[in-house]
């Protein structure tokens, strides 16, 4: 069942927002001192695991995809970032998408180190890489919202930010697979929540 994924998905989350937490604190606790919080990500707009809000819904050329939502991508809040983040870079994909890799909706990098939220809700933020949608013969920018097939199967999406040890990468516009690799080298942390949207 595709429900069974869910804990699989966040295997992988579980494991990175507990290398974050060792990132931060290192040592034994004493009178003194406190540990740090973990590394979570949130979000008003749905919980963890449970479905994502019909507005934010892909809402591009409803006559080919059969989607015709408002594509506003959901508000994220994050704490108890590892010490060192100078930047974060959010990656939102479909795992259960027939597309080796998944599909990816949603490719965000150049967060500033003090920022604790991406408000979405239609407003534009930081860098915006390319997702997989193509428009016209060009790959999409910026949150590109759950299109999954009109059969009922439910698919998950993904919600990963990752703490950096640097502030910006190289250039605007990078795909999916140029960020994990841009990154790779400064990652300090990350933590991920999902979401789930199904048609009709």
């Amino acid at each position: 069942m595709l429900t069974s994924r869910l804990p699989a998905l966040r295997t992988a989350a579980v494991a990175a927002a507990a290398l974050a937490v060792a990132a931060c604190f290192t040592g034994p606790a004493t009178a003194s001192q406190t540990r740090p919080r973990p590394f979570t990500l949130t979000s008003p707009d749905f919980r963890d695991g449970g479905r994502l809000p019909a507005w934010t819904e892909y809402g591009g050329y409803p006559d080919v995809t059969g989607c015709n939502g408002k594509n506003l991508a959901p508000e994220l809040d994050w704490l108890g970032a590892p010490a060192g983040t100078a930047g974060y870079a959010l990656l939102v994909n479909d795992p259960d998408a027939p597309l080796a890799g998944g599909w990816h909706h949603w490719v965000l990098y150049d967060i500033p180190g003090a920022a604790h939220q991406i408000d979405g809700h239609g407003t534009l933020q930081f860098t915006q890489g390319a997702d997989s949608f193509d428009v016209n013969g060009l790959p999409g920018a910026g949150w590109g919202g759950p299109c999954p097939p009109p059969t009922g199967q439910v698919h998950h999406y993904v919600f990963t930010l990752y703490a950096l040890s640097v502030p910006t990468l190289p250039e605007p516009g990078l795909t999916y697979k140029e960020v994990t690799a841009a990154i790779e080298p400064s990652v300090l942390g990350a933590t991920s929540i999902v979401g789930t949207f199904r048609l009709p």
